[in-house]
């Protein structure tokens, strides 16, 4: 009797420790059964990787690889974001005293490419119509045009845009005259200040390499955006690229801009006069007057304002 009831006690223990292993398991399975899919499918991802899609995204392609072809599409970096471009605020003397004592900070090589030459011309009045802003000359950091003027809503600005009260005063005729023409222009970009030229140089620089960016992209000073009488136009499929001068808006624009005052900077296969690739959609107002001038030498607007009497430092 004695040995049926320790055999009794054994077999009673078993079970209990089998039933014990039972709640355990099957608990830890409970728990982790909607894992396990998961975990499944990141071991088959592990073992054999899905292959990389090859990209059409000409960002993405090496600086380099045609370094004669112009870029498929020149975009600008802060139409995303919640810069105003209103004029900056000058630096009270606190503050400038207070970095004058600091030491002085090391910069990248991007930065370094954005500084301008030591041999440059320095521009004496930016408020200057015809002032002549080139890559021998440059713009002081600290100049920012009078009478910056808000672009109205109806130009479909694509952010909070200015320029000064002349030039948006002839673009509004020119946009209007444009409509009646059957002809919608959205202004892409306008005034632009010497920080902020500084850092879209900066980024185009670090995407595409410098030799590659100071074919589109001006260094800071060197940018007529900074005058604040420069436009970007826009509203097609086509903007920031050579096809933007096939659409409707760029034809009307190089047979009418003139007639406001406002003339194409950067024309087709005239890189080795300003500096800079085909842009149809810059344009620059230097007056009604001018223009008409301008237009009636055949000549790039670099030659043209060269020709002009200007002031330097």
């Amino acid at each position: 009797m004695r040995k049926k009831r320790l055999n009794k006690k054994k077999v009673f223990f078993r079970l209990a420790v089998a039933a014990v292993l039972v709640i355990i398991i099957g608990g830890t399975l409970f728990y982790l059964w909607p894992e396990i899919p998961v975990r499944m499918q990141a071991l088959n991802d592990f073992a054999d990787p899905e292959p990389v899609e090859e990209t059409d995204d000409p960002a993405a392609v090496e600086p380099g690889d045609d370094a004669a072809a112009e870029p498929e599409e020149i975009d600008d970096p802060f139409e995303d974001q919640e810069e105003t471009g209103e004029p900056e605020k000058e630096p009270d003397k606190e503050e400038e005293e207070k970095e004058e004592g600091e030491e002085e900070i090391v910069t990248t090589p991007e930065e370094e490419a954005a500084r301008p030459d030591q041999d440059q011309k320095i521009i004496s009045d930016g408020d200057y119509l015809l002032a002549l802003v080139t890559k021998q000359t440059t713009l002081k950091p600290g100049y920012q045009p009078a009478e910056l003027k808000a672009v109205p809503s109806y130009m479909n600005p694509s952010y909070q845009m200015y320029l000064r009260a002349e030039a948006l005063e002839h673009l509004e005729k020119l946009w209007n005259a444009a409509k009646e023409d059957g002809v919608i222009l959205s202004i892409r970009s306008a005034y632009r200040s010497y920080e902020t030229q500084k850092q879209l140089f900066k980024d185009y620089a670090s995407r595409h390499g410098e030799e590659e960016a100071n074919r589109f992209s001006a260094r800071p000073g060197q940018s007529e955006h900074q005058l604040g009488t420069a436009v970007d136009f826009g509203g097609t499929e086509a903007d920031f690229t050579a096809r933007f001068g096939e659409t409707e808006q760029g034809r009307w624009l190089a047979d009418n801009a003139y007639k406001y005052g406002f003339a194409m900077s950067y024309p087709q296969g005239k890189e080795h006069i300003t500096g800079y690739i085909y842009e149809p959609w810059h344009y620059r107002y230097i007056g009604v007057n001018h223009a008409r001038q301008w237009k009636e030498t055949g000549l790039t607007l670099k030659e043209y304002l060269e020709n002009q009497p200007q002031e330097f430092e």
